[in-house]
């Protein structure tokens, strides 16, 4: 993310590519002025506010989205300053787990609001795209438009970057509000991003959130007659069921996929204030219990037990704006994070084997 003008930065810029690795959470526009409080202390640096009016662009077969990656141009410019910055930006498809995103970032400046596709081949970045993907068919279908306040936090060698978007997702016919917290680890221990995210979690209501903003847009391309063959709901596909994975791989994976269907599911029911999803995120959190209770030798895992009994405490909760969904759903992305920094393995048990393809099974029944 890119914060102001340097000439310096941009000369260096070109051809640059970094892995982000960040943290996204959700809140409602009530809590605005909580957060600010929380905010408003010599910790956390504020840097100069910004304008983005972001344009995102793929194929009409949304080849571009099916393969995981987002096209976009930004034009930014500082909150009461003339000078505009024009950046063309491509991320790919990345890992995300439950809400913390790593993903490759390639970020070039450009002289005018014109897609310059020869940049993919010089980059290499078009090595991380499809080569089935007809470029020359490229084109603008969605913007966000939103004002981002910026501050910096730091604690010993960690540097991190929030910045609090507020503003608009639109395409032609549609257009829905954004309001939306990242924290973005620019250098220093991703651990740091977790305890901070949990001291906010703890004074505000929030939820982590996996929903990019490209994502909100091609939601809303989606209610369209011209783009309807769109997914219209996030429908991730069930894990595979591999018997030769170990305990370790397995939970990460069943516990990731439950975790995003159980946030998206909340975010739905609680902050979009869709009174339908609620019976989801009952189902959900369930769901997400289960893959914990289905491996005998789940203590042996980090924090399992403490995790066991906070989802209990979440299921108990009334569905309704709190601090604990926010609480919750960082807990369940740290495990995971701490999960796949742990390098141990051992195997699944018989026992264990048969109790996740039976959960598979079932999931994928309840999908179709």
């Amino acid at each position: 993310m890119v914060t102001h003008s340097n000439p310096s930065y941009y000369s260096e810029m070109n051809n640059k590519m970094n892995e982000e690795i960040e943290l996204k959470l959700r809140l409602n526009a009530s809590e605005l002025p909580l957060l600010e409080q929380v905010l408003a202390n010599d910790q956390f640096i504020a840097e100069p506010t910004l304008q983005l009016l972001n344009r995102y662009f793929d194929t009409p077969t949304m080849a571009l989205s099916q393969g995981g990656a987002a096209l976009r141009i930004r034009q930014q410019k500082i909150v009461g300053q003339e000078q505009t910055d024009i950046i063309q930006t491509l991320k790919t498809r990345g890992t995300s787990a439950g809400g913390l995103h790593q993903r490759m970032e390639w970020d070039w400046p450009l002289s005018k609001v014109e897609l310059d596709l020869t940049l993919f081949k010089s980059s290499g970045a078009d090595d991380h795209l499809s080569p089935d993907i007809n470029l020359t068919s490229i084109g603008a279908l969605f913007t966000t438009d939103f004002q981002r306040k910026v501050w910096l936090y730091k604690q010993d060698d960690t540097v991190i970057e929030m910045v609090l978007d507020q503003g608009s997702v639109s395409t032609d016919e549609h257009n829905v509000d954004l309001l939306e917290l990242e924290l973005e680890l620019k250098s220093g221990d991703a651990e740091v991003l977790f305890q901070l995210a949990q001291k906010l979690a703890q004074q505000c209501p929030v939820l982590m959130s996996d929903i990019s903003k490209a994502e909100r847009g091609y939601g809303l391309l989606a209610r369209s007659n011209v783009h309807k063959t769109i997914k219209k709901d996030w429908q991730g596909k069930v894990p595979h069921f591999d018997e030769q994975q170990d305990v370790i791989s397995a939970v990460k994976t069943f516990f990731a996929y439950q975790l995003s269907a159980w946030q998206r599911s909340l975010e739905a029911a609680v902050w979009d204030k869709q009174q339908d999803q609620i019976e989801k995120v009952k189902v959900q959190l369930t769901q997400l219990q289960t893959v914990l209770a289905l491996f005998s030798s789940i203590d042996c895992l980090p924090e399992a037990q403490l995790l066991q009994r906070q989802l209990q405490q979440a299921a108990d909760a009334e569905i309704e704006i709190s601090l604990i969904w926010g609480q919750v759903t960082l807990a369940c992305g740290h495990w995971l994070y701490r999960l796949a920094m742990d390098g141990a393995m051992f195997s699944m048990s018989t026992q264990e084997k048969l109790a996740l393809r039976i959960h598979t099974e079932q999931l994928t029944t309840r999908l179709n």
